[in-house]
C-alpha cells in the first residue's frame, strides 16, 4: 500500500515541490531574457563593425583586404577565431603604416641629390656631395635642417667661384613654367591653398624674365612645400583615428569575451542546478517506494527538499549576479557602440567634403581634372560595353593670355567664371562639363557621334561669342576654339584626347572662334 496515501503531510510536500519547481522556471525565463538582450546587442555591434569597415575603407591600400577580412568573419559571429585572427592582422598593418612617411624621405633625399649633382660640376663639388650623398643613405640625420646645413657647407660660393645660376639662359623659363602649371593642375590641392595656387597659377601662364621668375619658383616650391606638409598632417590624422578604432576594437573584443563567458557560465549553472534537482528527486522517488515507515520518510524528504530550495536560492543570488554584472558589460558596450556609430559618420562627411573638394575646381566650381579622369573610366567601359556613340569636345578661350596681360588676372578670373557658366548652363544635361586646367575645358558627350558633337559644339561657341564681357568700362570680346572627335575601336582615354587636342590645334591655326572635327 502506497504511504502517500495515508499521509496526512501529502499537499504540504507537493505544494512545496511544485513552488520549487515554479521558482526554478522563473530562473530560467529570466536568463533566457538576458541571452536573447546579449544577442539583440551582439547583433548591433555586428552592424557597427561592418558599417565602420566600409566608412574607412580606401583611406590606406595596405588595410583594405584587412577591412575586407573582418567583414567576411562578422558573419561567423563575435567569437569566431578567424576573426581574431582578423583584428590582430589589422593591427599589425596599422602599424606598419608608420614607416611610410621614411620610404618618402629617402626617396625626396635622392631627389634632392641627383639636382645637386647636375647644378654643381666642379670636382670637388660632386665628390664632397657624392661623399655627403653616401653618408644620408647609410646615417639618419636627427633633422632635415642638419642635412641642409650639412649641404650649404658644401656648396657656399668661394671667393674665385660664381655660384651656378639655375635660371640661366640655357633653362626654357617657358617649359618650366609650364612644367610647374601641369604640376599643380595634376595635384590635389588642399581648399586652404585655392587662393595661393590660384595666384601662383595665373604668374605662371605669364611671360617672365629671369629675374622675376626666380622668386615665382621661389612660391611655388614654397606653395608645394606647404602643401606637402598638409597632407602629411592629415596622414598622421588618419594613422591616429585608426590606432584609436584598432583600440576601440580590442576593448570591444575584452567586453565580448567577458559577456561570452558569463553566458557561459549561466548556462553551466543552471545544467548544475537541474543535474542535482533531477538526482535528489529520484532518490525520493526511490525512497518513497522503499519505504516502510512514515517518520524516516518524511525526515528524509524534508531533507532533500531542504536541500533542494538552498540550492534553487544559491543559484537565483548567482544569477541575479551575474545578470547584473552581464547587464553592466553590456551596457558599456552599447555606448562603445555609440560613440564608434558617432566617430563612423563624422569620418563619412569629412570623407565626403573632402571627396566633393578634391574633385571640383575652386574658381568656376565645374568638375576639376581629376574629376574629368573618374567621369571618363566610367564613359569608356560603357562605351565598350555598349557600342554606343561617345565623343569629346577639348574648349580653348582665345586671347586669354592677352586678356590676362591686359586687363589683370581679376579680369582673366571673371572670363572664366562666364564661361563655365554659359558651357554649364546650355550644355544637355547628359553632357559632362569640366574644367580642365588654365583656359582649357573639355565636355563628354555620351550616345553622340562626332557630326552631332559638332553641332553641339557650334551652339555653345556662338552662345559664347555673343556674351558680352566688360573689364574697366571696356567691352572685350570673348571667343572660344573648340576640337571635336568621337571615340574609335581601340582608343584609349590619350589617343582620344590627342586627336581633340590636335582639332583643337587646327581650329587655332584657321584663325580661331571656331571648331574642327577630327
Amino acid at each position: 500500500m502506497s504511504l502517500f496515501s495515508k499521509t496526512a503531510g501529502q499537499d504540504k510536500w507537493k505544494e512545496k515541490y511544485l513552488n520549487l519547481l515554479d521558482e526554478l522556471e522563473k530562473s530560467d525565463i529570466s536568463s533566457k531574457k538576458t541571452e536573447e538582450s546579449y544577442k539583440e546587442k551582439e547583433d548591433l555591434l555586428c552592424k557597427t563593425i561592418v558599417r565602420l569597415t566600409i566608412a574607412t575603407t580606401g583611406l590606406d591600400p595596405l588595410l583594405d583586404p584587412h577591412l575586407l577580412s573582418i567583414r567576411d568573419q562578422l558573419k561567423n559571429g563575435i567569437n569566431s577565431p578567424a576573426l581574431k585572427s582578423a583584428l590582430e592582422n589589422f593591427t599589425t598593418s596599422v602599424a606598419q603604416i608608420k614607416h611610410t612617411p621614411a620610404q618618402n624621405q629617402s626617396t625626396d633625399t635622392e631627389l634632392l641629390f641627383n639636382f645637386l649633382l647636375q647644378q654643381y660640376q666642379t670636382e670637388s663639388h660632386q665628390n664632397a656631395l657624392k661623399q655627403l650623398k653616401s653618408k644620408a643613405d647609410t646615417v639618419q640625420f636627427d633633422t632635415p635642417n642638419q642635412l641642409f646645413i650639412a649641404i650649404l657647407e658644401i656648396i657656399e660660393p668661394d671667393d674665385d667661384i660664381s655660384p651656378p645660376n639655375i635660371i640661366s639662359n640655357q633653362i626654357d623659363i617657358g617649359i618650366v613654367s609650364r612644367q610647374l602649371l601641369l604640376l599643380l593642375e595634376a595635384i590635389e590641392i588642399p581648399s586652404i591653398f585655392d587662393q595661393q595656387a590660384l595666384t601662383a597659377k595665373q604668374l605662371l601662364a605669364t611671360y617672365q624674365t629671369a629675374t622675376s621668375f626666380e622668386s615665382i619658383l621661389d612660391k611655388s616650391f614654397k606653395l608645394l612645400l606647404k602643401i606637402k606638409q598638409h597632407n602629411q598632417s592629415e596622414q598622421q590624422d588618419i594613422d591616429k583615428f585608426l590606432s584609436h578604432i584598432t583600440e576601440q576594437l580590442a576593448a570591444l573584443d575584452v567586453s565580448l569575451i567577458g559577456a561570452s563567458t558569463a553566458a557561459i557560465e549561466s548556462a553551466e549553472n543552471r545544467s548544475k542546478l537541474d543535474k542535482s534537482v533531477s538526482k535528489q528527486m529520484e532518490e525520493i522517488k526511490l525512497s518513497s517506494t522503499n519505504a516502510t515507515k512514515l517518520e524516516p520518510l518524511k525526515g528524509l524528504i524534508n531533507s532533500r527538499l531542504a536541500n533542494i530550495a538552498k540550492e534553487i536560492q544559491d543559484h537565483t543570488q548567482k544569477e541575479a549576479i551575474q545578470r547584473q554584472k552581464t547587464q553592466q558589460q553590456l551596457d558599456d558596450l552599447f555606448d562603445k557602440i555609440k560613440d564608434m556609430e558617432s566617430e563612423s559618420c563624422d569620418l563619412k562627411s569629412k570623407l565626403k567634403i573632402a571627396n566633393t573638394q578634391a574633385l571640383r575646381d575652386p574658381l568656376t566650381g565645374l568638375p576639376n581634372r581629376n574629376a574629368y579622369n573618374e567621369r571618363l573610366e566610367t564613359e569608356l567601359a560603357r562605351w565598350k560595353r555598349y557600342h554606343s556613340p561617345l565623343s569629346l569636345i577639348v574648349w580653348d578661350i582665345d586671347h586669354f593670355k592677352n586678356i590676362n596681360d591686359s586687363y589683370g588676372h581679376k579680369a582673366g578670373d571673371k572670363v572664366l567664371l562666364l564661361i563655365a557658366k554659359q558651357l554649364s548652363d546650355h550644355s544637355r544635361a547628359t553632357d559632362f562639363i569640366s574644367r580642365f586646367g588654365g583656359e582649357e575645358f573639355t565636355m563628354l558627350l555620351p550616345n553622340t557621334d562626332r557630326n552631332a558633337a559638332l553641332v553641339v559644339a557650334n551652339q555653345l561657341r556662338q552662345i559664347i561669342e555673343k556674351t558680352g564681357f566688360n573689364a574697366s568700362g571696356t567691352s572685350v570680346a570673348i571667343t572660344i576654339s573648340c576640337g571635336v572627335t568621337e571615340f574609335l575601336t581601340d582608343d584609349t582615354d590619350e589617343t582620344v584626347f590627342e586627336r581633340a587636342d590636335k582639332a583643337l590645334y587646327q581650329a587655332k591655326e584657321q584663325g580661331r572662334n571656331q571648331c574642327c572635327v577630327l
